[in-house]
Protein backbone atom coordinates (compact mmCIF):
# COMPACT_ATOMS: atom_id res chain seq x y z
CA UNK A 1 0.00 0.00 0.00
CA UNK A 2 1.34 3.54 -0.81
CA UNK A 3 1.31 6.04 1.40
CA UNK A 4 -0.59 9.26 0.34
CA UNK A 5 2.09 11.81 2.14
CA UNK A 6 4.65 14.30 0.21
CA UNK A 7 7.45 12.70 -0.89
CA UNK A 8 10.38 13.02 -3.10
CA UNK A 9 11.06 12.09 -6.58
CA UNK A 10 14.01 10.35 -5.52
CA UNK A 11 12.15 8.02 -3.18
CA UNK A 12 8.92 7.26 -5.71
CA UNK A 13 11.17 6.62 -8.80
CA UNK A 14 12.75 3.18 -7.94
CA UNK A 15 9.26 2.07 -7.01
CA UNK A 16 7.63 3.15 -10.47
CA UNK A 17 10.57 1.93 -12.73
CA UNK A 18 9.21 -1.66 -12.16
CA UNK A 19 5.45 -0.73 -12.93
CA UNK A 20 6.52 1.43 -15.87
CA UNK A 21 8.40 -1.82 -17.33
CA UNK A 22 5.46 -4.38 -16.46
CA UNK A 23 3.04 -1.86 -18.17
CA UNK A 24 5.15 -1.77 -21.25
CA UNK A 25 5.55 -5.70 -21.66
CA UNK A 26 1.33 -6.17 -20.87
CA UNK A 27 1.06 -3.40 -23.60
CA UNK A 28 2.98 -5.26 -25.92
CA UNK A 29 1.46 -8.58 -25.35
CA UNK A 30 -1.97 -7.46 -25.71
CA UNK A 31 -1.65 -4.56 -28.37
CA UNK A 32 -0.40 -7.01 -31.26
CA UNK A 33 -3.26 -9.60 -31.97
CA UNK A 34 -5.28 -6.66 -31.68
CA UNK A 35 -3.22 -4.68 -34.38
CA UNK A 36 -3.28 -7.70 -36.59
CA UNK A 37 -6.95 -8.18 -36.47
CA UNK A 38 -7.42 -4.50 -37.75
CA UNK A 39 -4.44 -4.92 -40.23
CA UNK A 40 -5.90 -8.18 -41.79
CA UNK A 41 -9.96 -6.92 -41.91
CA UNK A 42 -8.12 -3.81 -43.75
CA UNK A 43 -6.29 -5.68 -46.14
CA UNK A 44 -9.08 -8.24 -46.60
CA UNK A 45 -11.76 -5.72 -47.24
CA UNK A 46 -9.53 -3.27 -50.01
CA UNK A 47 -8.21 -6.94 -51.75
CA UNK A 48 -12.10 -8.58 -51.46
CA UNK A 49 -10.21 -12.16 -51.21
CA UNK A 50 -8.33 -13.93 -49.03
CA UNK A 51 -5.24 -13.20 -47.70
CA UNK A 52 -2.28 -15.30 -48.12
CA UNK A 53 -0.97 -16.96 -45.19
CA UNK A 54 2.47 -16.40 -45.76
CA UNK A 55 1.72 -12.61 -45.76
CA UNK A 56 -0.33 -12.58 -42.35
CA UNK A 57 2.68 -14.57 -40.65
CA UNK A 58 5.15 -12.04 -42.01
CA UNK A 59 2.67 -9.04 -40.44
CA UNK A 60 2.68 -10.77 -37.21
CA UNK A 61 6.80 -11.46 -37.31
CA UNK A 62 7.38 -7.95 -38.31
CA UNK A 63 4.90 -6.37 -35.73
CA UNK A 64 6.02 -8.85 -32.85
CA UNK A 65 10.04 -7.98 -33.65
CA UNK A 66 9.93 -4.43 -33.75
CA UNK A 67 6.93 -3.81 -30.60
CA UNK A 68 8.94 -6.55 -29.15
CA UNK A 69 12.14 -5.16 -29.31
CA UNK A 70 11.11 -1.85 -28.59
CA UNK A 71 8.63 -2.84 -25.12
CA UNK A 72 11.29 -5.26 -23.62
CA UNK A 73 14.41 -2.53 -24.66
CA UNK A 74 12.81 -0.29 -22.69
CA UNK A 75 11.21 -2.32 -19.76
CA UNK A 76 14.87 -4.05 -19.36
CA UNK A 77 16.82 -0.43 -19.07
CA UNK A 78 14.08 0.72 -16.37
CA UNK A 79 13.70 -2.47 -14.31
CA UNK A 80 16.90 -4.35 -14.93
CA UNK A 81 19.36 -2.32 -13.00
CA UNK A 82 19.32 -1.07 -9.47
CA UNK A 83 17.97 -2.35 -6.22
CA UNK A 84 14.78 -3.85 -6.47
CA UNK A 85 11.02 -2.89 -4.61
CA UNK A 86 11.61 -5.07 -2.17
CA UNK A 87 15.39 -4.42 -1.12
CA UNK A 88 14.19 -0.68 -1.10
CA UNK A 89 11.00 -1.17 0.87
CA UNK A 90 13.18 -3.76 3.51
CA UNK A 91 16.00 -0.34 4.43
CA UNK A 92 12.96 2.03 4.54
CA UNK A 93 11.38 -0.23 7.03
CA UNK A 94 15.03 -0.60 8.77
CA UNK A 95 15.60 3.42 8.57
CA UNK A 96 11.86 4.03 10.12
CA UNK A 97 12.49 1.16 13.11
CA UNK A 98 15.98 3.01 14.15
CA UNK A 99 14.29 6.26 14.15
CA UNK A 100 11.82 5.10 16.58
CA UNK A 101 13.73 3.34 18.77
CA UNK A 102 16.37 6.83 18.68
CA UNK A 103 13.47 8.50 19.71
CA UNK A 104 11.72 9.25 23.23
CA UNK A 105 8.84 7.22 23.66
CA UNK A 106 5.39 7.03 22.95
CA UNK A 107 7.38 7.57 19.72
CA UNK A 108 5.10 6.74 15.91
CA UNK A 109 7.58 6.73 12.74
CA UNK A 110 5.77 6.21 9.48
CA UNK A 111 7.25 3.79 7.04
CA UNK A 112 7.54 6.08 3.69
CA UNK A 113 5.59 4.35 0.43
CA UNK A 114 4.14 1.09 2.60
CA UNK A 115 1.45 3.27 4.46
CA UNK A 116 2.26 1.41 7.89
CA UNK A 117 4.43 2.77 10.84
CA UNK A 118 6.73 1.87 14.03
CA UNK A 119 5.28 2.23 17.53
CA UNK A 120 8.04 3.01 19.93
CA UNK A 121 6.78 2.57 23.69
CA UNK A 122 8.80 2.50 27.15
CA UNK A 123 9.75 -0.98 28.43
CA UNK A 124 8.58 -2.55 25.29
CA UNK A 125 10.23 -3.59 21.80
CA UNK A 126 9.21 -2.01 18.78
CA UNK A 127 5.56 -2.81 17.25
CA UNK A 128 5.15 -2.22 13.61
CA UNK A 129 1.08 -1.03 13.26
CA UNK A 130 -0.98 -0.48 10.35
CA UNK A 131 -4.36 -1.56 8.54
CA UNK A 132 -4.88 -4.81 7.43
CA UNK A 133 -6.67 -5.33 3.64
CA UNK A 134 -9.42 -6.60 5.69
CA UNK A 135 -11.71 -3.95 5.95
CA UNK A 136 -11.27 -0.81 6.81
CA UNK A 137 -11.46 -1.36 10.65
CA UNK A 138 -8.97 -4.22 10.51
CA UNK A 139 -5.45 -3.57 12.04
CA UNK A 140 -2.46 -5.26 12.94
CA UNK A 141 0.82 -5.22 14.74
CA UNK A 142 3.81 -7.27 14.42
CA UNK A 143 7.60 -7.50 15.92
CA UNK A 144 9.41 -8.09 12.64
CA UNK A 145 8.38 -7.78 8.62
CA UNK A 146 10.57 -9.50 5.99
CA UNK A 147 9.58 -8.44 2.10
CA UNK A 148 10.31 -10.64 -1.04
CA UNK A 149 12.20 -9.40 -3.63
CA UNK A 150 8.87 -8.25 -5.83
CA UNK A 151 6.66 -8.13 -2.59
CA UNK A 152 4.81 -10.72 -3.83
CA UNK A 153 5.44 -12.74 -0.34
CA UNK A 154 5.54 -10.91 3.21
CA UNK A 155 6.95 -12.70 6.31
CA UNK A 156 5.66 -11.40 9.99
CA UNK A 157 6.47 -12.34 13.54
CA UNK A 158 4.45 -11.98 16.43
CA UNK A 159 1.21 -11.01 14.21
CA UNK A 160 -1.58 -9.83 15.82
CA UNK A 161 -5.03 -9.15 13.62
CA UNK A 162 -7.19 -7.11 15.19
CA UNK A 163 -10.91 -6.44 13.77
CA UNK A 164 -14.52 -5.64 15.19
CA UNK A 165 -17.35 -7.81 14.82
CA UNK A 166 -20.05 -5.16 14.68
CA UNK A 167 -23.10 -7.28 15.21
CA UNK A 168 -21.88 -8.75 18.34
CA UNK A 169 -20.07 -5.62 19.18
CA UNK A 170 -17.30 -7.40 20.15
CA UNK A 171 -12.87 -7.29 18.95
CA UNK A 172 -11.81 -10.50 17.73
CA UNK A 173 -7.96 -10.62 17.53
CA UNK A 174 -5.49 -13.48 16.03
CA UNK A 175 -2.10 -13.98 17.16
CA UNK A 176 0.41 -16.16 15.79
CA UNK A 177 3.87 -16.11 16.31
CA UNK A 178 5.26 -16.16 12.69
CA UNK A 179 2.67 -15.25 9.76
CA UNK A 180 2.70 -15.58 6.18
CA UNK A 181 1.24 -13.74 3.31
CA UNK A 182 2.19 -14.86 -0.20
CA UNK A 183 0.35 -15.07 -3.79
CA UNK A 184 0.29 -11.29 -3.65
CA UNK A 185 0.61 -9.51 -7.26
CA UNK A 186 3.99 -8.50 -7.83
CA UNK A 187 5.10 -5.32 -7.65
CA UNK A 188 5.66 -4.91 -11.41
CA UNK A 189 7.18 -7.59 -12.77
CA UNK A 190 7.68 -10.99 -11.34
CA UNK A 191 11.26 -11.77 -10.52
CA UNK A 192 10.80 -15.18 -10.19
CA UNK A 193 10.53 -15.87 -13.90
CA UNK A 194 13.98 -15.09 -15.45
CA UNK A 195 13.83 -12.14 -18.54
CA UNK A 196 15.19 -14.30 -21.20
CA UNK A 197 12.14 -17.07 -20.87
CA UNK A 198 9.61 -13.57 -19.99
CA UNK A 199 10.49 -12.36 -23.40
CA UNK A 200 9.93 -15.73 -25.46
CA UNK A 201 6.42 -16.46 -23.62
CA UNK A 202 5.20 -13.07 -24.30
CA UNK A 203 6.93 -13.61 -27.62
CA UNK A 204 4.91 -16.72 -28.40
CA UNK A 205 1.89 -15.94 -26.63
CA UNK A 206 1.26 -12.47 -28.91
CA UNK A 207 2.60 -14.15 -31.91
CA UNK A 208 -0.08 -16.94 -31.90
CA UNK A 209 -2.65 -15.69 -30.99
CA UNK A 210 -2.01 -12.46 -33.24
CA UNK A 211 -1.33 -14.95 -36.44
CA UNK A 212 -4.53 -17.15 -35.90
CA UNK A 213 -6.59 -13.73 -35.31
CA UNK A 214 -5.11 -12.33 -38.88
CA UNK A 215 -5.96 -15.59 -40.10
CA UNK A 216 -9.82 -15.65 -39.24
CA UNK A 217 -9.74 -12.03 -40.31
CA UNK A 218 -8.07 -12.49 -43.75
CA UNK A 219 -9.91 -15.32 -44.77
CA UNK A 220 -13.24 -13.26 -44.35
CA UNK A 221 -13.24 -9.61 -46.72
CA UNK A 222 -17.05 -9.31 -45.41
CA UNK A 223 -15.56 -8.41 -42.05
CA UNK A 224 -15.71 -4.81 -40.81
CA UNK A 225 -12.55 -3.29 -39.44
CA UNK A 226 -14.15 -2.87 -35.83
CA UNK A 227 -14.80 -6.35 -36.06
CA UNK A 228 -11.25 -7.31 -36.44
CA UNK A 229 -10.33 -4.97 -33.86
CA UNK A 230 -12.95 -6.71 -31.60
CA UNK A 231 -12.01 -10.55 -32.46
CA UNK A 232 -8.13 -9.19 -31.19
CA UNK A 233 -9.28 -7.51 -28.19
CA UNK A 234 -11.00 -11.16 -27.37
CA UNK A 235 -7.89 -12.77 -27.69
CA UNK A 236 -5.77 -10.04 -25.71
CA UNK A 237 -8.01 -10.17 -22.68
CA UNK A 238 -7.56 -14.24 -22.55
CA UNK A 239 -3.78 -13.58 -22.69
CA UNK A 240 -4.01 -10.71 -20.01
CA UNK A 241 -6.10 -13.12 -17.70
CA UNK A 242 -3.68 -16.07 -18.15
CA UNK A 243 -0.64 -13.36 -17.51
CA UNK A 244 -1.95 -12.05 -14.20
CA UNK A 245 -2.83 -15.93 -12.91
CA UNK A 246 1.01 -16.52 -14.01
CA UNK A 247 2.10 -13.96 -12.11
CA UNK A 248 0.80 -15.12 -8.66
CA UNK A 249 1.87 -18.87 -9.32
CA UNK A 250 5.35 -20.55 -7.93
CA UNK A 251 7.85 -20.98 -11.03
CA UNK A 252 6.90 -24.65 -12.58
CA UNK A 253 7.29 -25.73 -16.35
CA UNK A 254 4.16 -26.59 -17.10
CA UNK A 255 2.71 -23.81 -15.53
CA UNK A 256 4.01 -21.54 -18.12
CA UNK A 257 2.22 -22.95 -20.54
CA UNK A 258 -1.12 -21.22 -19.35
CA UNK A 259 -0.25 -17.92 -21.77
CA UNK A 260 0.13 -19.71 -24.73
CA UNK A 261 -2.46 -21.88 -24.37
CA UNK A 262 -4.63 -18.75 -23.36
CA UNK A 263 -3.35 -17.44 -26.86
CA UNK A 264 -4.54 -20.27 -28.75
CA UNK A 265 -7.67 -20.23 -26.36
CA UNK A 266 -8.78 -16.86 -27.15
CA UNK A 267 -8.30 -17.60 -30.94
CA UNK A 268 -10.58 -20.07 -30.87
CA UNK A 269 -12.94 -18.35 -28.93
CA UNK A 270 -13.12 -16.17 -31.42
CA UNK A 271 -13.27 -18.75 -34.44
CA UNK A 272 -16.39 -19.78 -32.76
CA UNK A 273 -17.75 -16.18 -32.64
CA UNK A 274 -17.26 -15.82 -36.53
CA UNK A 275 -18.74 -18.79 -37.41
CA UNK A 276 -21.66 -17.99 -35.16
CA UNK A 277 -21.51 -14.74 -36.80
CA UNK A 278 -21.17 -15.93 -40.54
CA UNK A 279 -24.09 -18.31 -39.92
CA UNK A 280 -26.12 -15.43 -38.65
CA UNK A 281 -25.35 -13.71 -41.42
CA UNK A 282 -26.03 -16.26 -44.12
CA UNK A 283 -29.40 -16.87 -43.07
CA UNK A 284 -30.03 -13.00 -43.03
CA UNK A 285 -29.10 -13.45 -46.65
CA UNK A 286 -31.51 -16.01 -47.59
CA UNK A 287 -34.64 -14.13 -45.78
CA UNK A 288 -33.83 -11.17 -47.67
CA UNK A 289 -33.42 -12.97 -51.11
CA UNK A 290 -36.87 -15.06 -50.46
CA UNK A 291 -38.56 -11.65 -49.47
CA UNK A 292 -37.32 -10.29 -52.98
Amino acid sequence: MISGQHLPFSLIWPFARPLLAAALEVSFLVSVPVALGIAASLRSARTTQAVPWHATAWATSSLVLVLGAFSFGVSSWLDGRGTSPGQIATELVASARESCVESAPRAEVMVPMLGFSWVCEAGRAPQLSGRAPLGKQATFRASAIALGEDLKRIALDGFTLAFPLAAFQIEVQVHAKHATLSGLPPWGRSRRIPLGLRVCLFTLSAGLSAYGVGRLASLRPWLPVWAGALLGAGASACLWWAMAWLERQEPHSATYLALPAAGIAGVALAGLALLAAQQLRARYGRRVSTSA
